[in-house]
């Protein structure tokens, strides 16, 4: 980072009223630094403390290791249609954000409704387990394991599971059909 904005030690040191020395041992994992020195630091960069510490919301990009992510049951999720439909969402930490991703873990015999829906934008879902049918404009898509479809939402669209199997599926739309706070009132609309 102090590179990458082409500051030396010392000017770092200077900007922050922390010692060279200090930033030194931070660079190089000798040292872990307190919250006021971190704050001292993140500040002489332009930066929020929450940058160092993995929270940082920001515009332009976004990366997660998998080694990295929570476990598989500590990820934020959110259920749908009584707990037949969970959402586990995946990295969404960009400001202004075009895109919502998740992987939608349905039960056996769940459909998205009786009428066709329809919402601005693009949807990519790629299956993962089990089988689920879409039907898009009166067309029929059959998807298994592997499988991925991709289509211009804004035309009539249903799913429903099909077979004795629960579903799981990766799901990308553009631009979000929602945001934080209407996702966390768990809607009743699925996508």
């Amino acid at each position: 980072m102090r590179i990458g904005n082409h500051l030396s030690l010392q000017q770092l040191a200077e900007r922050a009223g922390v010692s060279g020395a200090a930033i030194h041992k931070i660079e190089h994992g000798q040292m872990t630094p307190s919250i006021t020195v971190l704050m001292k630091i993140a500040d002489a960069l332009g930066k929020r403390v929450t940058y160092f510490l993995g929270e940082e919301r920001r515009d332009d990009f976004y990366f997660v290791r998998g080694v990295e992510m929570a476990p598989r049951d500590e990820r934020r999720r959110i259920e749908y249609s009584g707990g037949s439909v969970e959402l586990e969402r995946l990295a969404f930490r960009l400001e202004r954000g075009q895109i919502h991703s998740g992987i939608y873990r349905c039960k056996s015999g769940v459909k998205s409704g009786s009428r066709p829906h329809s919402h601005p934008g693009e949807e990519l879902v790629f299956q993962l387990e089990g089988m689920v049918e879409y039907t898009i404009r009166g067309e029929v898509f059959v998807l298994r394991p592997g499988d991925c479809l991709h289509f211009r939402s804004e035309l009539p669209h249903t799913w429903r599971l099909l077979g004795d199997q629960d579903s799981a599926a990766l799901v990308v739309l553009t631009p979000p059909p929602y945001d934080a706070a209407e996702l966390s009132e768990a809607r009743r609309d699925i996508y």
